[in-house]
């Protein structure tokens, strides 16, 4: 029987480059009835009727997928959203999806499969090639069920933005369970290679004086969080075979 796997993405004033997303998943799925796609909008979303006409959109145009759905929810940071979202899930596989990505592989369904079936304690992490950090960097990161079940959350909750992935990495890289996948390309769309411009998404992540990516670093570097991830590793350690 093949694994279930769950994409959750938040998302924020981009139902086209969204809309992209998914059907670049979709157009490159080969077993369309075992994804699930989940997606995050805030309710005061400038664009969240757009947002509704694309959820009814979404449910003949990608009815081949396991489960395609919207959770219209209160406005909060990206590292809540996603726990939300893991919370709603079915997978087995977890996948951070995010709405200036572009899957590029044909098959990458039955890879990710393939190379999780690796691990015989289910405890993994692994990425795909961003076009950007590729094997240097773990962004979006795609883990079990079971590590999260262990760890008790997806993403930790703490940011305003930033460092969700660079947690899931710090914490995999201290159990020794990384894996880059370098054949598979999930292509970061990032206005900082010129293949967007910079919206009004990524101006919202900028506060008076500081961004959030310069907030979340100290909060990321406290020694408070490095405990946890330290404790939380020691976790995974105690199911690994």
């Amino acid at each position: 029987m093949s694994k279930v796997i769950s994409i959750l993405t938040p998302t924020r004033h981009r139902p086209n480059r969204l809309s992209e997303f998914i059907m670049s998943v979709y157009q490159h799925t080969d077993e369309k009835n075992r994804v699930e796609m989940l997606m995050y909008v805030d309710v005061d979303d400038p664009t969240k009727d757009q947002y509704l006409d694309f959820f009814e959109h979404c449910q003949t145009e990608f009815k081949d997928f396991l489960r395609i759905h919207f959770v219209f929810g209160e406005s909060k940071s990206v590292s809540k959203s996603w726990n939300d979202l893991y919370e709603r899930s079915v997978g087995d596989i977890i996948i951070m999806g995010n709405d200036d990505l572009i899957y590029r592989t044909p098959s990458w369904d039955r890879v990710i499969e393939l190379e999780s079936n690796a691990y015989k304690d289910d405890i993994f992490c692994m990425w795909m090639d961003d076009r950007i950090n590729r094997e240097n960097h773990c962004a979006f990161p795609i883990v079990s069920r079971k590590w999260c079940e262990t760890l008790g959350y997806f993403t930790p909750g703490v940011f305003h933005f930033g460092y969700n992935d660079t947690w899931v990495f710090d914490i995999a890289k201290r159990v020794d369970r990384c894996r880059f996948l370098g054949g598979v390309i999930g292509e970061h769309m990032h206005f900082t290679q010129g293949k967007a411009i910079k919206d009004e998404t990524y101006e919202r992540n900028r506060v008076v004086g500081r961004n959030y990516y310069q907030l979340d670093e100290v909060i990321f570097n406290s020694s408070e969080m490095i405990q946890k991830r330290i404790e939380d590793a020691e976790k995974l350690k105690k199911v690994m075979k």
